[in-house]
C-alpha cells in the first residue's frame, strides 16, 4: 500500500509538470520582500566643517550632547531633551520649568535675552535645595565639561543674552507658547538618482554644493516644537546671495517625499529628512552660484534659512554652484 501511494504521488507530480510545460504556464515566483524599499542614502556628502563657536549647534555638540544627553538623563528619558539640536532648542527656549527654587523665581528654562531669569543658567551654577543638584550630575569620560566649565557657561550665557538664536541666527520670540520651526539643512540629489547626494566643491573653506543645470531633487530636515514635520508649510526661493534670496518670491513648495531618511545635518546631529521639493535649475548658467533659501512656518511664525540675520557660515551652507 505504501508503494502504491508513492507511485500515485509521483505520477501526479509528473502530470502537473507536463501540464505547465505544455501550456507555457509557470508557478508565480514568490514576492521579493526587498522590492519597494527606499534607496540607501549616502551620508558622506552631507558632512560640513567644524561648527562655529557660540552657534547653538556648537553648544549642543560641545556641551548638551556629550555632557547632558547621557543614558538615563536628558536622552529623551525626561525634558529637556538633548538628543538632537532640534529637540534641545525646542525644549529649552521659552519652555516652562518643572522644578524651581523655594521662591518660585523661574518661569522658563531659557528666557531670550535674560540670563538671570533663565533656569538653565541657574541649574548650571547654583545648588538649588530640593532638586537633584547642580547640573550636570555626572560627567561622562567623553565630555571635557569639567576642564572647560567656565568657558562653556560663559558661552551659554552669551547665547541667551543674544536672544537664544537658533542655528540659523533667528532669535526666539520673547513670549508665546509656539516656537518657529527649526530648519536643520537640506540634501540635493541628481534627477532620478536619489541615493547619492551632490557633493561640495573642493577647495579651501566651505565650498558650494555643485549641482546640475537640471530639475534637482531636494530633501529638507525641519522640526517644530508643536506639530509634526509633515504638517509644516515649507517653500523655497532662489537668489544670487542671501539678501537676494530673502527678497525673492516663493519658487515652489515642499511636500511629502517618496520616502524619508535620517542622516547628519548642517547642525551636526541626526535629523529626519521628511520634506521634498523639486528645484528647476535647467536655465541656470554653468558656473553661476545661487543661494537656496528654505522658508518654513507652523501657522504661527515663520523662519528662514539662511536669512539676512544668519551668520556668514550659514549662508555658505546654502550655496549652489551650477556644474560646468
Amino acid at each position: 500500500m505504501i508503494q502504491d501511494h508513492r507511485t500515485t504521488l509521483t505520477a501526479s507530480i509528473l502530470w502537473l509538470s507536463w501540464m505547465f510545460a505544455g501550456t507555457g504556464c509557470q508557478p508565480e515566483p514568490p514576492l521579493n520582500p526587498y522590492d519597494g524599499l527606499p534607496p540607501v542614502v549616502a551620508t558622506e556628502g552631507l558632512a560640513v566643517p567644524p561648527l562655529p563657536e557660540g552657534n547653538f549647534a556648537w553648544l549642543h555638540q560641545q556641551i548638551l550632547g556629550p555632557t547632558c544627553a547621557n543614558s538615563g538623563c536628558h536622552d529623551g528619558t525626561f525634558e529637556p531633551d538633548f538628543r538632537t539640536v532640534g529637540s534641545s532648542w525646542n525644549t529649552l527656549v521659552n519652555h516652562p520649568v518643572i522644578a524651581n527654587d523655594a521662591s518660585m523665581t523661574f518661569n522658563r528654562r531659557v528666557v531670550p535675552g535674560n540670563v538671570s531669569a533663565s533656569f538653565l543658567h541657574e541649574r548650571l551654577t547654583v545648588e538649588i535645595p530640593n532638586t537633584s543638584g547642580m547640573m550636570p550630575l555626572e560627567v561622562d569620560e567623553e565630555s571635557d565639561y569639567d576642564e572647560r566649565r567656565e568657558e562653556y557657561i560663559a558661552a551659554i550665557s552669551a547665547w541667551i543674552e543674544a536672544g537664544a538664536p537658533d542655528i540659523n541666527g533667528n532669535t526666539a520670540p520673547a513670549e508665546g507658547t509656539s516656537l518657529p520651526p527649526q530648519i536643520h539643512g537640506f540634501a540635493a540629489f541628481p534627477p532620478g538618482a536619489i541615493g547619492e547626494p551632490y557633493a561640495r566643491a573642493e577647495g579651501v573653506g566651505l565650498q558650494p554644493t555643485v549641482v546640475d543645470a537640471a530639475p534637482i531633487q531636494v530633501f529638507a530636515a525641519i522640526s517644530d516644537d508643536l506639530i509634526p514635520q509633515g504638517d509644516i508649510e515649507c517653500h523655497w526661493a532662489l537668489g544670487l546671495d542671501v539678501a537676494d534670496a530673502d527678497a525673492a518670491s516663493d519658487g515652489g513648495a515642499f511636500g511629502a517625499p517618496p520616502f524619508t531618511f535620517t542622516a547628519a545635518t548642517f547642525s551636526g546631529s541626526n535629523e529626519e529628512y521628511g520634506l521634498f521639493a523639486e528645484v528647476d535649475l535647467s536655465n541656470a548658467a554653468p558656473g553661476s552660484e545661487w543661494t537656496l533659501q528654505i522658508r518654513a512656518t507652523d501657522g504661527t511664525s515663520e523662519t528662514r534659512a539662511p536669512s539676512t540675520n544668519s551668520p556668514n557660515y550659514i549662508g555658505l551652507l546654502y550655496r549652489l554652484r551650477i556644474a560646468l
